[in-house]
């Protein structure tokens, strides 16, 4: 991780190597609204994790105890899910869910994604205006899946769902 940090001059630099003055550097043309984008603007690398990672990293997020997440005035919680479990309302062939998709302590746990994301823990989400906040979540790591995934979508669809997941205020 030091080592990306000392590339990319993120919060770090190498004293001796000016690696972005490389010619083979490339240029990012910044917006100035973007107070958010914290590397300089000339790189030679750039870092990326692969997708499963991003998925099961997205989902540990939701089953952290420590965590406190919420859209607006809605929360997002492990509990939603939990609920939909245990509560009696539904069977498991109504949302296919087992308590093991939803234990923390195995964070590399990708099916559990694909799980706890399907449509139909979507759909008995929706229905609850309780549970909208881990129904977006949720629905975001969906597209998540969709877009670098699963190789049945097609690249035009990729594209679409990528630029929707960036803009901000354009998700849904």
């Amino acid at each position: 991780m030091r080592a990306m940090r000392l590339v990319s001059g993120f919060f770090a630099s190498l004293p001796n190597f000016k690696l972005h003055q490389h010619p083979n550097a490339f240029k990012i043309n910044l917006t100035s609204h973007w107070c958010w984008f914290y590397l300089r603007q000339e790189q030679l690398f750039l870092f990326l994790q692969d997708a499963t990672h991003l998925a099961t990293k997205w989902r540990n997020r939701l089953l952290s105890s420590k965590a406190r997440l919420c859209i607006g005035e809605q929360t997002i919680t492990i509990e939603h899910l939990r609920d939909i479990i245990e509560s009696g309302q539904y069977t498991k062939l109504d949302h296919n869910l087992i308590q093991t998709d939803l234990n923390p302590k195995d964070r590399q746990n990708y099916r559990s994604c694909e799980k706890i994301s399907s449509d139909d823990v979507l759909n008995i989400l929706k229905t609850n205006t309780n549970t909208q906040g881990t129904f977006v979540y949720l629905q975001l790591l969906r597209l998540i899946i969709t877009a670098y995934i699963e190789t049945t979508t097609p690249l035009k669809t990729r594209k679409l769902l990528k630029h929707y997941m960036i803009i901000p205020n354009k998700i849904l």
